[in-house]
């Protein structure tokens, strides 16, 4: 939850904010600390720019600190729950998702496992065995695509129940008020060039190195696209300017490498005309559906494409992953029919309401 960064915390608010307004009492017990700062690759866990949740937050979780576990258990233990859904994505909270599984499952507290990531992005086989030990006493996960089910189902029992509902649509951010011509000189981006985005943090299994290369094979069709890539890089940046020096695109990319806070991501989208994840791991995106909040077209590889992206009525093209070539060719083809494309907003409440239907045992219980 805010002020915590990055998609995590902005799914959570959201999830949190859909529960309380269908109806159901809600208590959020976030993290008092989420890792050492050996540990965390960024400049700081925390964007105190961001908007808090209208849902009542108790930051008292932490990874290593066993009093806090306990005192975690018995705030919920007083809440008396009809259901606790706990968010996994890390096996760094292993012992402490363990802890926390048995004590509520000896309490007769019902327990949910809503799985962002089984296992780490750039995972090893001691993430595996961490998983499945953290996870062997619960039996009932929700996952948000049939990959992740699918990785997930090798590490759990096999009389687990999982479920599967496609990451929901984020909300917007806050509106900017500013034409895309306003948009563009502020962020000194083009005026006359279609923008591709690519937003989020830099990771290698994200593969901008690929959508460099693609960026490249525009180049040499003539393509007039420009990227614009915004977010805060977790490896060496240099090795990217790099690639873009020897690869000659220097005057089709523009670098943001900061963390974009809540204030400033939404000119992002904006000024944007279409969204591009070469991801080359991972099984979802959370800047996808921020994208689809904003109408953006996708092109996007075959790793991260669920139900709600393939339907997608204002269009969307999948790639292979690792792939310049064939990104290229998606990112031209929309390019060559982007005044066509009718920026509709996908529907933001429908895809929390199947999200929450998934995960709860009872549906809404708002009064008509």
């Amino acid at each position: 939850m805010p002020p915590y960064r990055g998609g995590i915390a902005h799914f959570s608010t959201s999830l949190a904010e859909q529960l309380l307004e269908m109806g159901h009492d809600v208590k959020v017990i976030s993290f008092r600390k989420q890792y050492p700062k050996l540990l965390y690759p960024g400049k700081t866990e925390k964007d105190h720019s961001q908007t808090l949740s209208k849902v009542h937050t108790d930051f008292l979780f932490s990874p290593l600190n066993m009093m806090d576990w306990n005192v975690t258990f018995k705030q919920i233990q007083h809440f008396q729950p009809d259901l606790v859904i706990y968010q996994w994505w890390t096996t760094f909270w292993a012992p402490a998702t363990s802890w926390l599984i048995h004590k509520l499952k000896k309490a007769g507290i019902n327990i949910k496992i809503l799985v962002h990531n089984a296992f780490p992005h750039e995972a090893t086989w001691i993430d595996t065995k961490l998983t499945a030990w953290a996870l062997r006493e619960a039996n009932s996960f929700v996952t948000m695509t049939e990959g992740e089910a699918k990785r997930l189902r090798g590490v759990v029992s096999p009389q687990s129940e999982i479920l599967t509902a496609p990451h929901p649509i984020y909300h917007q951010f806050p509106s900017s008020g500013l034409t895309k011509v306003e948009l563009r000189k502020k962020l000194k981006l083009p005026l006359d060039a279609p923008i591709a985005l690519f937003f989020g943090f830099v990771r290698p299994y994200k593969g901008l190195n690929i959508l460099l290369d693609a960026m490249a094979v525009l180049k040499s069709k003539g393509s007039n696209i420009h990227l614009m890539v915004a977010g805060e890089f977790w490896q060496d940046q240099a090795d990217y300017e790099e690639q873009i020096a020897e690869l000659g695109i220097n005057d089709m990319v523009t670098i943001r490498a900061d963390y974009i806070p809540d204030s400033e991501a939404g000119l992002y989208f904006e000024a944007a005309d279409l969204f591009v994840a070469p991801y080359v791991g991972g099984t979802q995106s959370g800047s996808i559906k921020q994208a689809m909040g904003y109408g953006l077209p996708l092109v996007i590889t075959e790793l991260i494409a669920d139900h709600a992206v393939l339907e997608k009525p204002t269009g969307s093209i999948v790639v292979p992953a690792n792939d310049a070539e064939s990104l290229a060719g998606g990112m031209h083809q929309l390019e060559n029919c982007l005044q066509s494309l009718i920026g509709e907003t996908e529907s933001l409440q429908s895809s929390w309401t199947d999200l929450v239907n998934t995960l709860l045992p009872f549906p809404s219980i708002k009064d008509d």
